[in-house]
């Protein structure tokens, strides 16, 4: 039996239901998972509650949304105290996958990934604990349960005994400010957090070892967990604006990914839909979408990746054909789409 996805037809209304969500993904920068709360947030109808443990500051495309900030230092122990307090009606959305166990109403959590359990080196210890504590009870608990790719729901029901039935596929989209427009320049391009898990060891490795003259290597993101040695030629610019990623991903003569884990893996999706060539390891939802638009090598293989490479690099007709066709393979993910589904499933667990 496989896993039940919603049909998203007609868009059902929220406008007369109390929906809650979980905030903590939003606070700070908006990456990942704070992403997808915030796309599908933002498209739910009426006027959700977001409800955090510390102040958001972006709140863009959020205005129909209500917000409610009860500060606590950890945002865990507000989500188990305070968020079944605030959480009294309705339903409640849990973005982060962990749900408050002393909750006494109907719910919906989404999965993104299990990293914290596959590679407990790669996470800090309040991140594990946040997550690894509470997740069986949650799967148990949760009136509807949502995955962002089959990947992460075949590890669901692998690791946690949930029932497919129980399991509906909300992937992730791509903004449609998102979009194709001009020329490549000389430089290789990654983004996502800049840690180990990411396989930027692997990347570099690569990188160190193209002839001269190579093209600029830019690392796109925030620093996570874990150390990885930098080149000093290569540009790493941290966190930036929407319109400062687009450009970068517009104008990219490649773009890599050579995470060793992933439940989704948003920024290959983001490359595509703005005509990257993309090359991506084989992991999350990565070939789900990715396969025959994209140059797919397994985790951790430096060979693959290296023949990737140089064979992008060389071939003007080969990027041209990629980007093509990862504009085409993107084109349905949209987060109209996935804040239909969304909807469907906050409306039947109310019910």
């Amino acid at each position: 039996m496989g896993f039940f996805t919603t049909s998203w037809g007609s868009y059902t209304d929220l406008t007369n239901m109390q929906v809650t969500i979980d905030g903590r993904a939003l606070v700070g920068n908006r990456t990942g998972i704070g992403v997808h709360t915030a796309e599908i947030a933002g498209r739910l109808s009426g006027s959700p509650l977001i409800a955090s443990h510390a102040e958001i500051a972006d709140r863009s495309g959020l205005d129909r949304c209500r917000f409610r900030v009860d500060p606590m230092p950890l945002g865990v122990a507000w989500q188990q105290l305070v968020l079944p307090r605030i959480a009294t009606d309705g339903v409640l959305w849990a973005p982060h996958g962990t749900l408050p166990l002393a909750l006494r109403i109907p719910s919906v959590t989404t999965l993104h990934d299990f990293s914290s359990l596959t590679m407990p080196l790669r996470h800090r210890i309040k991140t594990m604990l946040s997550f690894n504590l509470f997740i069986g009870r949650s799967l148990q608990m949760a009136t509807r349960i949502a995955a962002v790719s089959r990947a992460v729901a075949e590890e669901a029901v692998r690791w946690f005994g949930v029932a497919r039935g129980r399991i509906d596929i909300v992937p992730n989209g791509v903004d449609e400010f998102f979009t194709p427009d001009g020329d490549e320049d000389d430089y290789v391009l990654f983004v996502g957090t800049i840690e180990p898990r990411k396989g930027l060891d692997d990347l570099l490795a690569v990188w160190d070892s193209l002839p001269a003259p190579r093209p600029r290597l830019i690392l796109c993101g925030d620093a996570g967990w874990g150390n990885v040695t930098l080149p000093r030629d290569a540009e790493v610019t941290g966190y930036v604006s929407r319109t400062r990623l687009r450009e970068l991903y517009r104008h990219a003569r490649a773009f890599v990914y050579p995470s060793r884990y992933e439940g989704f893996g948003i920024p290959p999706l983001e490359a595509m839909a703005c005509g990257a060539p993309v090359i991506a390891t084989r992991t999350g939802a990565i070939p789900e979408y990715g396969e025959g638009a994209a140059m797919l090598i397994d985790p951790g293989d430096r060979v693959a990746l290296n023949d990737a490479l140089v064979r992008l690099l060389a071939d003007a007709s080969l990027r041209r054909e990629l980007g093509n066709r990862g504009v085409e393979r993107a084109r349905p993910y949209t987060w109209d789409r996935s804040a239909a589904l969304m909807t469907q499933l906050l409306a039947e667990a109310s019910r």
